[in-house]
């Protein structure tokens, strides 16, 4: 589960990939890659968890999604959009004012 990023709600994303795993003895002088893992002499079981970690962060997304249609929050009261209209009113951005003037004056 990762958050939204939308609305950081918790987002179940799937994760698979097909794993071709190296492992060698510690100590062994030909050991120079980082994608080979190694285990003791006198391990009696070989720990998995680093390498399908590793696996993991590679392959999740970077961003998640609660849903494709997600509204997200409103940027002024951080109610969920999702849930319905919050009672702020539309925000406006002087920046766009010029093309707004612009698009008003073509459509007469």
């Amino acid at each position: 589960m990762l958050p939204c990023r939308r609305c950081l709600a918790d987002a179940t994303v799937e994760v698979s990939d097909e794993a071709h795993l190296i492992f060698a003895a510690a100590g062994d002088a030909d050991i120079d890659d980082p994608d080979v893992y190694t285990f003791g002499p006198r391990d009696k079981e070989l720990d998995l968890r680093p390498a399908v970690r590793e696996l993991w962060l590679i392959n999740a997304p970077g961003f998640a999604l609660c849903r494709e249609d997600c509204k997200g929050l409103c940027p002024t009261c951080g109610s969920d959009l999702n849930a319905g209209r919050c009672a702020c009113p539309p925000a406006h951005d002087a920046r766009w004012d010029a093309l707004h003037r612009l698009q008003s004056t073509s459509d007469k």
